[in-house]
């Protein structure tokens, strides 16, 4: 008799479970001057919702003159 134990066994292992990505963040932004990102330009007379990499830029070029952060 013959015993053959040559079968392969699966081995589970526990993956833990990847973090969501996150929300993007988006500010309410009131300018006291007018900027332009990439051939759009925002005015100072309107509120502007943008995400955090305008808000960034605009932050740079010094133009931000209210901002609230949404979400």
């Amino acid at each position: 008799m013959t015993d053959n134990t040559s079968a392969a066994t699966l081995e589970v292992v526990a993956v833990p479970p990847a973090a969501p990505a996150p929300e993007p963040v988006y500010y309410d932004v009131k300018l006291n001057g007018r900027f332009t990102w990439q051939d759009f330009n925002y005015l100072p007379r309107d509120h502007h919702i943008v995400d955090k990499t305008i808000f960034d830029a605009m932050t740079a070029a010094g133009v931000v003159a209210d901002v609230k952060q949404l979400s």
